[in-house]
């Protein structure tokens, strides 16, 4: 103790205490220095208390990106269990492509994002996280046959959705490798989102290629019927994107843990 005292001296230049034989006093230095050494000594415990509760703290608003498959049909879900267990938890899902996710999280806009598209990327993690298959969703109105071929197929009247939708570009991408292009499909329609696709099939307007996950209350129900393409099967998986040298909140850790949880037991 005494050494230190010497190097606490000679860091500030001053005496702290005179040597009285046996006995020491604290000078006039030490007096000012006492009380504020206290106080910054307790500034130091509350802030090591500060950073325990913030350790094991699960309360707060969680930002997450998603494409529209899982921000529309698989979060919402996981949502409400997961606040059943943390009750001071408030969800924003926001929904884009998983071009734009994917930049969002590059750009420490979110933390956490569930796309379609895996890149190959030294930045960013990417988790396997749900498996989907794409059907052909059909009115249960509509008379078809459980399967039908692709010739069949190209002439049914068929919805298509926009350029750019991932669903689009799985089936583009399928067409490619199989000799079967889009332009052989009977199109009377082109829509901007799996919702308008949806509620076309129902009033009969024509068949779609859809996410079996974003049907599964309407074949549950009797609304839609699925319809089996001979030869054809269209898989793709959806991941969790996170950055590679971003240290998460609490929060944020705790939600991954519970996605990551579900990977095995959540597919289509």
């Amino acid at each position: 103790m005494s050494e230190q005292i010497r190097s606490l001296e000679r860091r500030l230049e001053c005496r702290l205490f005179d040597r009285l034989g046996r006995s020491i006093k604290p000078t006039r230095h030490a007096e000012i220095l006492f009380p504020k050494a206290m106080a910054i000594l307790e500034d130091i415990r509350r802030l090591e208390q500060e950073l325990l509760v913030e350790a094991d703290n699960v309360s707060g608003e969680l930002i997450l990106g998603a494409s529209t498959i899982p921000g529309a049909y698989i979060l919402p879900r996981i949502a409400t269990n997961f606040k059943a267990d943390h009750s001071q938890i408030s969800f924003e899902i926001r929904i884009a492509d998983s071009g734009e996710v994917i930049d969002s999280v590059l750009n420490h806009d979110l933390l956490i994002g569930i796309v379609g598209t895996r890149i190959s990327s030294t930045s960013l993690n990417f988790f396997p996280f749900v498996e989907d298959e794409l059907v052909l969703a059909a009115s249960a109105r509509r008379e078809l046959p459980s399967s039908v071929s692709l010739q069949q197929l190209a002439e049914l009247p068929f919805l298509l959705r926009e350029q750019g939708s991932g669903t689009r570009k799985t089936l583009e991408e399928y067409g490619l490798k199989n000799g079967f292009g889009l332009d052989q499909l009977n199109v009377v329609a082109v829509l901007g989102s799996n919702a308008a696709v949806k509620e076309a099939i129902k009033e009969d307007l024509g068949v779609s290629i859809l996410s079996s996950i974003s049907i599964r209350d309407e074949l549950r129900c009797g609304r839609l019927q699925k319809i089996r393409i001979q030869g054809m099967t269209l898989k793709r998986s959806f991941y969790i994107t996170t950055l590679k040298k971003r240290t998460l909140p609490n929060l944020y850790t705790v939600f991954l843990e519970t996605l990551c949880s579900q990977r095995s037991s959540r597919t289509a």
